[in-house]
């Protein structure tokens, strides 16, 4: 599981990703500065939702936690 979430953190993405394996790449940040690299990366993928946008839908569905999506959004917004 650790090498998907560092292929989701490190290499550039050729499309939308699945929704398991954006949650491991999101289990996988343990910085706010990994946080920001994977949403500028999804930001160049034209299919892929916004990275907020794409947690609070995990979260609707039970997917994520609420301590993670909350932990997770709250870093989003930190500048």
């Amino acid at each position: 599981m650790k090498v998907q979430q560092d292929v989701m953190v490190g290499t550039p993405l050729t499309g939308k990703p699945t929704e398991d394996t954006l949650i491991d790449a999101l289990r996988g940040c343990q910085h706010a500065q990994e946080l920001k690299a994977l949403e500028q990366r999804l930001a160049q993928v034209g299919d892929a939702p916004p990275l907020f946008d794409w947690i609070c839908e995990l979260l609707v569905k039970r997917r994520l936690s609420r301590v993670l999506a909350a932990k997770l959004l709250l870093q989003l917004h930190q500048p």
